[in-house]
């Protein structure tokens, strides 16, 4: 694939998996209100952190997928986009489980199932683009802390 479609791939479906995820996150007043009253353990972030880490994971996922595109095809290839794919999915879907259905439980398990995908796109993105598998590693520890923090807040909120 040449560099010009890879990279208006990648650029359209990061962008369109976050603003499918972002049109259900805490910028309605009742949402953000429902998250204010929730009980947190002292280690969640503040807000702007947690919008400002995503947009740096976000541009991470844009290069990732820009760069496995541009590999030629093979079935590793295909396995790490599957689980660069399966991350995009997990991004447009948390924020409506988490905060439009307020399923704290489905949420947490669909932050584990990024991790899991994730996971899957570095371990075969390394054999094929070590840079592509370098750039996911900040998505891996943020989504690690992500379901550690989201089941705490079900275990703390259930």
């Amino acid at each position: 694939m040449n560099r010009t479609s890879s990279a208006a791939i990648a650029v359209t479906a990061v962008l369109c998996a976050a603003t499918l995820g972002a049109r259900h996150g805490p910028q309605q007043p009742r949402t953000a209100l429902w998250y204010a009253l929730l009980r947190k353990p002292r280690y969640t972030p503040p807000g702007p952190a947690i919008g400002a880490t995503w947009g740096v994971l976000e541009v991470l996922l844009v290069a990732t997928g820009y760069r496995l595109l541009h590999q030629p095809p093979s079935s590793t290839r295909d396995k790490a986009l599957g689980g660069w794919v399966c991350s995009l999915i997990g991004l447009a879907a948390f924020p409506w489980l988490f905060f439009k259905r307020k399923r704290l439980g489905m949420s947490t398990a669909a932050s584990a199932a990024m991790l899991a995908a994730a996971t899957g796109t570095a371990a075969h993105a390394r054999t094929i683009d070590t840079p592509a598998a370098v750039m996911t590693l900040p998505l891996l520890g943020w989504l690690g802390f992500a379901t550690l923090l989201n089941g705490d807040l079900y275990r703390r909120n259930s």
